[in-house]
C-alpha cells in the first residue's frame, strides 16, 4: 500500500510540475488563471490572489489548471485576457511549456542523482572470456592498470588510455605478471575481453517475455535449447541472433532445476532478439561527482533518454502491431517502481526523471486534447491565418478523447495479460519443482 501511495504522489508531483509550466507561461502572456490546484477532489485549503484561486485539494495525486477561455464553447465577458484570444504562437508556447517543464524537471533530477552519488553494480576484475589469449587468459585477475589499483571491471576500462602503451599488473595461477600493450583500448575490455559472469539474472523487466514466463532475480540459466551455457555472454549470444520464435531455458532456482519455454521478442532499438533480463553483478559500487561533472553527465543522460524514447516511439509507430503489444499502463509502471525502490535513492530519482520525460513525450503527441494537438492546431492557424471553427475543434476533441480511451484500454489489457501469464507460469514452475522433489 505504501508503494502505491508513493508512486501516486510521485506522479502527482510530475503532473503539478507540468501544470506549473503552463501556469507561468500563461501568466507571462497575460492570460487570466482562474484556478491552480495541487491535487484533485474537494479543496482542503484555498486563497485568491490576482484573480487566481490557489487550491490544495484532498487527493494529492496530480493537479490541474483552469485558464480563462480555454474551452472553445466557453462564453466569456472580457476576452482580452482569455486563452483563445491570444495569438497562435503564444497559445502554442503555453501548450509547449507544460511538457518543457517536465523536461527541465527531469534534467534537474538527473543532475541531482550524479551529485548525491550513483550506485551501480559491477564485476570483479577477473577475465572470463578472452579472444586475445597471448595477452590475458581466462581466470587472470587484473591488479593494476598504469599503476592504478583495480577493484572492479569498469576501473580497467577507465584507466586504460588510448594511443599509448598501457602497463597491466595481473595475477595468473598465483603468479604476478607485468604486461605491456600498445594495441589495447578501452573498447577492448568491452568486446574482446570480458569479465567472469555466470548466467545469473540480476533483474527481470516487467512486461517482457521473461517476466511473463515467471523468471526471477537470482535464477541461473544452465542451458538454452539443450546447449549448455557457462557464462552470461554465451547465453546472450544464443538469444540475440536466434531465428526461432521461442527457446527452452533450463533454470536453476534455490537448488531445484526446471525448464521453461520463453518467447523471443525483438529489441526495437537494436533489432536483435531478447527476453527482457539483466545480468547479475556481484559488486555494489558508488561513485560521486562534483557540480560541473554532475551538470555535464546529467545533461547528457537527459538528452539520451529523450533520444532513446523518441527512437523507440518512431520504430513502434512504424509497426502498429508492435506498438499495441508494447503499450504499458499504470500497473506496469507500479511494478517497475517497486523494483526501483529496492535499489536506493538514486534509482528512485532516475525512475521519476524517466517518467517525467515520458510525460513530456506523451503530451507532445499530435493528438487532439493533448498539448501536442493544441500546438499542431496552432501551427495550422499560423499557416492558414484563420482559426478552426468551433464545430471542427469540438469534433477533433472527441476524436482525441476516443484515441486516448483506446490507448488506455490496450495499456490496461496488456498490463493484466502480462500479470496473468506470469502468475500461470509461476504456478507451473511450482509444480515442476515439487515434481523434482
Amino acid at each position: 500500500m505504501l508503494n502505491i501511495i508513493g508512486a501516486l504522489i510521485a506522479l502527482g508531483i510530475l503532473v503539478t510540475v507540468h501544470e506549473a509550466g503552463h501556469f507561468m507561461t500563461a501568466r507571462f502572456f497575460g492570460v487570466e488563471i482562474e484556478k491552480f490546484s495541487i491535487g484533485f477532489g474537494p479543496k482542503l485549503f484555498s486563497f485568491k490572489r490576482n484573480k487566481t484561486e490557489y487550491r490544495i485539494s484532498l487527493i494529492p495525486f496530480g493537479g490541474y489548471l483552469k485558464m480563462k477561455g480555454e474551452n472553445p464553447d466557453e462564453e466569456i465577458e472580457d476576452a482580452e485576457n482569455s486563452f483563445l484570444t491570444k495569438k497562435w504562437w503564444k497559445r502554442a508556447l503555453i501548450a509547449f511549456s507544460g511538457p518543457f517543464a517536465n523536461f527541465l524537471f527531469a534534467l534537474i533530477i538527473f543532475i541531482a542523482t550524479f551529485a548525491i552519488g550513483k550506485n551501480y553494480q559491477d564485476h570483479f576484475p577477473i577475465v572470463g572470456i578472452s579472444s586475445i589469449s597471448d595477452f590475458v587468459q581466462e581466470n587472470d585477475q587484473i591488479l593494476k592498470v598504469n599503476n592504478n589499483d583495480i577493484y572492479s571491471w569498469s576501473e580497467i576500462i577507465k584507466f586504460t588510455e588510448p594511443d599509448k602503451t598501457n602497463i597491466y599488473e595481473i595475477e595468473r595461477e598465483g603468479e604476478k605478471l607485468i604486461l605491456e600493450n600498445s594495441d589495447i583500448e578501452s573498447q577492448t575490455w568491452m568486446s574482446d575481453i570480458l569479465p567472469f559472469a555466470p548466467a545469473i539474472i540480476g533483474e527481470v523487466y516487467p512486461g517482457l517475455p521473461a517476466y511473463q514466463a515467471g523468471l526471477m532475480e537470482e535464477d541461473e540459466i544452465l542451458s538454452v535449447d539443450g546447449i549448455q551455457v557457462n557464462s552470461w555472454y554465451e547465453m546472450r549470444n544464443l538469444v540475440k541472433e536466434n531465428v526461432k520464435t521461442s527457446l527452452v531455458f533450463e533454470i536453476k532456482r534455490d537448488g531445484k532445476i526446471f525448464e521453461k519455454s520463453i518467447a523471443l521478442e525483438k529489441n526495437i532499438l537494436t533489432d536483435s532478439k531478447m527476453i527482457g533480463i539483466v545480468q547479475w553483478m556481484p559488486l555494489k559500487m558508488k561513485e560521486t561527482f562534483n557540480l560541473f561533472e554532475s551538470i555535464e553527465l546529467g545533461s547528457i543522460t537527459t538528452v539520451n533518454f529523450v533520444y532513446l524514447n523518441y527512437s523507440a516511439l518512431f520504430k513502434l509507430l512504424a509497426h502498429p502491431s508492435e506498438f499495441r503489444k508494447n503499450l504499458g499502463g499504470p500497473v506496469m509502471i507500479y511494478t517497475m517502481s517497486q523494483q526501483t525502490a529496492k535499489k536506493g535513492l538514486d534509482s528512485i530519482l532516475t525512475f521519476v526523471a524517466a517518467i517525467s520525460i515520458l510525460l513530456m513525450i506523451m503530451n507532445l503527441l499530435p493528438i487532439p486534447i493533448l498539448d501536442g494537438g493544441h500546438i499542431f492546431f496552432c501551427f495550422i492557424e499560423g499557416i492558414s491565418q484563420k482559426s478552426l471553427s468551433l464545430k471542427t475543434q469540438m469534433a477533433f476533441q472527441r476524436i482525441g478523447f476516443m484515441i486516448l480511451l483506446t490507448l488506455m484500454f490496450f495499456a490496461f489489457f496488456n498490463d493484466f495479460n502480462r500479470i496473468f501469464k506470469r502468475n500461470i507460469s509461476l504456478q507451473e514452475q511450482t509444480g515442476q519443482i515439487e515434481a523434482v522433489r
